[in-house]
């Protein structure tokens, strides 16, 4: 494998306010895949958020979910690699939470059923939910959700990330303290369909997108690292890859470190990378 193209979804290949593919993105997957391009995405979704766009655009390659906190192949039903936070950190953090009131979600992998629970705490509800992603061997919800129950039952398993959401305003000193934490990286980015509304991902230090990444180039033995995204979590990811690119819309601190800006289409990824994929032809 030469090149190895990963893709953000939120912001990235979802632009102006869609959050699926449309009938035209569809098609450009296509004809893209029908060429042997090895191409995948990243997102700080969780897997049944990811698990949509992961099917319906054809992608046979393992997946980056939960902000680089997991490597997963869908066909395969397992995790190829996973970055979980230590148990005590994840205490830490779950305390942090309560003791400021403020809402929250815990994704816990579970290795023996090759999925995850998502604790929504403090009144937390996630709304990217749906019946269809399922385990293919043994029919479990990706990410089945659970509410209110203990820090004992979420440190029962592997802490792949804990985050929120609300307005700049209250994310701020959560993030802030997160960041003293020792062991853990805490991403701070706004949200691509409403400009009021800000997240903060939490996760282990070793993990991230960039490390999800580069561990993904390894694992298939590409040369080239080819990455795309528009947001602060998307940073790592940029930074890791041999060349990088964004979309016009990306905050200045993206526009600042990628190799160019792509045009301003709703699927300038994938006219990007079909360009690319003809001229080497």
């Amino acid at each position: 494998m030469k090149t190895l193209y990963i893709s953000d979804v939120d912001g990235t290949l979802y632009r102006g306010g869609e959050a699926s593919l449309r009938d035209q993105t569809r098609e450009l997957f296509s004809r893209l895949l029908q060429t042997g391009t090895a191409v995948t995405i990243a997102s700080g979704r969780n897997l049944y958020g990811i698990y949509d766009i992961a099917t319906e655009s054809g992608i046979t390659l393992p997946v980056i979910a939960y902000n680089g906190a997991a490597v997963y192949d869908f066909h395969k039903g397992k995790a190829v690699k996973i970055f979980p936070m230590e148990r005590e950190k994840t205490r830490e953090l779950c305390q942090l939470f309560e003791d400021v009131g403020h809402r929250y979600k815990a994704c816990v992998f579970f290795e023996e059923e090759q999925r995850c629970l998502t604790f929504n705490q403090n009144g937390y509800r996630s709304q990217l939910w749906t019946d269809l992603a399922r385990h293919p061997q043994n029919g479990l919800l990706y990410d089945e959700p659970v509410l209110e129950r203990s820090i004992s039952e979420i440190l029962s398993g592997e802490c792949l990330y804990i985050g929120t959401s609300g307005t700049y305003e209250q994310l701020l000193p959560i993030h802030e303290k997160a960041c003293t934490i020792s062991g853990v990286q805490s991403v701070m980015h706004r949200s691509p369909y409403d400009e009021n509304k800000w997240f903060v991902d939490i996760g282990s230090d070793k993990a991230g997108k960039g490390a999800a990444a580069l561990f993904l180039k390894e694992m298939l033995g590409a040369e080239e690292l080819v990455t795309f995204g528009d947001n602060h979590n998307d940073i790592p990811m940029l930074e890791a890859a041999d060349r990088c690119y964004t979309v016009p819309e990306a905050p200045e601190e993206v526009k600042s470190i990628v190799n160019g800006v792509l045009d301003d289409d709703p699927d300038c990824v994938l006219k990007f990378l079909l360009k690319e994929v003809n001229q080497q032809a």
